[in-house]
């Protein structure tokens, strides 16, 4: 009995929301993982992609040109700025949204699916330009993966449905690898 009781309450903290009218769509490898801001959240997104065998590279100053060459299917652009990684990789925010809008046209032209990510929580979306990379990377993503942590007023939950784009949020860190399984159909 203590075994059935625990075994239903890991089950019920590994639960992941969706939201969204859309469809889900199911993502393909290799995986490039890139950053709107500089923020950190990039390394935790490769890091974790790999450990569930997602073969994934970051490439935080990631170009249009960049994607020549390679065979990668998904874009993954997270979003969340730092300004001491903007400024160690002399760049502002500015540049990193014509980065980024030049990276996700050439990706879906190129038919890469782009994937959004925000997984710092509310500490990345507390000024002007975390809400810019916001602004730039959600509405051009075919699907949003979102720390709960970061959509504390919903607003992700409210903008996702509002732009018809699926999301998938998980709670803590480690279930972030559980997401990544979901959105990639990995077994």
């Amino acid at each position: 009995m203590i075994k059935k009781i625990l075994f239903l309450t890991v089950i019920t903290l590994f639960t992941l929301t969706f939201v969204g009218a859309a469809a889900m769509p199911v993502f393909e490898e290799p995986v490039v993982v890139t950053t709107c801001g500089q923020s950190p959240g990039a390394l935790m997104v490769k890091m974790i992609a790999q450990q569930v065998g997602i073969k994934a590279e970051q490439k935080d100053l990631l170009t249009a040109e960049g994607l020549k060459g390679n065979n990668y299917k998904t874009l993954i652009v997270t979003m969340g700025t730092s300004g001491k990684g903007m400024g160690a990789a002399g760049t502002n925010m500015k540049q990193e949204a014509k980065r980024i809008d030049n990276l996700i046209e050439t990706a879906k032209e190129n038919g890469l699916q782009v994937l959004g990510a925000h997984i710092e929580g509310m500490s990345r979306r507390a000024d002007e330009n975390d809400a810019q990379s916001i602004e730039i990377v959600m509405p051009q993503s075919d699907a949003l993966i979102i720390k709960d942590s970061s959509n504390q007023d919903d607003f992700f939950s409210k903008k996702s449905e509002e732009l018809n784009i699926p999301a998938i949020f998980f709670d803590k860190n480690n279930e972030m690898g559980k997401a990544f399984q979901e959105l990639f159909d990995i077994k």
